[in-house]
């Protein structure tokens, strides 16, 4: 008994109480990021790199936002523009492989953009020829829907509707650049796939003669 309790004043006596973790980063300037200057976390860790030199991981910056009471954006809370139905366009042609071709033997090479390019294709250039072309389907004269939802979702929902919008190199072994580019459905732009444009049209005619 009596060495029971020895043992438990000394834990009591030589237990040193850890302090609380401090957060890695202050409210102030988190809130000041994503709050009031709207910045996506991705590019919140590049300015604490750059500006703080603080490296931090995406799922760790989420819970410094939680640590902080600070409430996460959802899909509702995004800002939207003019240009909004068009950025899920931009990004995917930027991210689009091309196909190894004589010029071309390297595969899965993305399609590189250069922003001094006249030529390079743009939000302001995609919004005009969406306007252009009167959101009409040039193979199928389909009245077609613009697809906004995010890449990750692409094969799940995009799909569900023949409607939807998708962007197709007219010349397929030229890049995403002004005059090469339309808006098709889906469907034709995967049916097309390497097929120049006085092909495909040949082809839809075949397809109308035989229905």
């Amino acid at each position: 008994m009596i060495l029971g309790v020895l043992v438990i004043y000394l834990i009591d006596k030589f237990t040193v109480i850890m302090p609380a973790r401090k957060p890695l980063i202050s409210k102030k300037i988190l809130y000041d990021l994503y709050v009031n200057k709207r910045m996506a976390v991705d590019l919140m860790r590049k300015h604490l790199l750059e500006e703080h030199g603080i490296t931090i991981a995406r799922d760790t910056l989420y819970k410094q936002l939680k640590t902080h009471k600070i409430k996460l954006r959802g899909m509702h809370d995004l800002k939207t523009d003019e240009y909004t139905p068009f950025r899920w366009y931009m990004r995917k042609s930027i991210t689009d492989p091309v196909k190894p071709t004589k010029d071309n033997r390297a595969s899965h090479r993305k399609v590189k953009f250069d922003k001094n390019n006249k030529n390079s294709i743009n939000l302001k250039y995609l919004k005009y020829l969406w306007e252009k072309q009167k959101g009409i389907c040039p193979y199928t004269g389909i009245k077609l829907k613009l697809f906004t939802f995010s890449i990750c979702r692409y094969k799940t929902n995009m799909k569900s509707d023949v409607r939807y919008a998708s962007l197709d190199r007219i010349n397929p072994n030229k890049p995403y650049i002004k005059g090469n580019v339309q808006f098709v459905a889906w469907p034709i732009n995967y049916a097309k796939s390497d097929m120049t444009d006085k092909q495909m049209k040949r082809f839809i005619q075949l397809i109308r003669k035989k229905h």
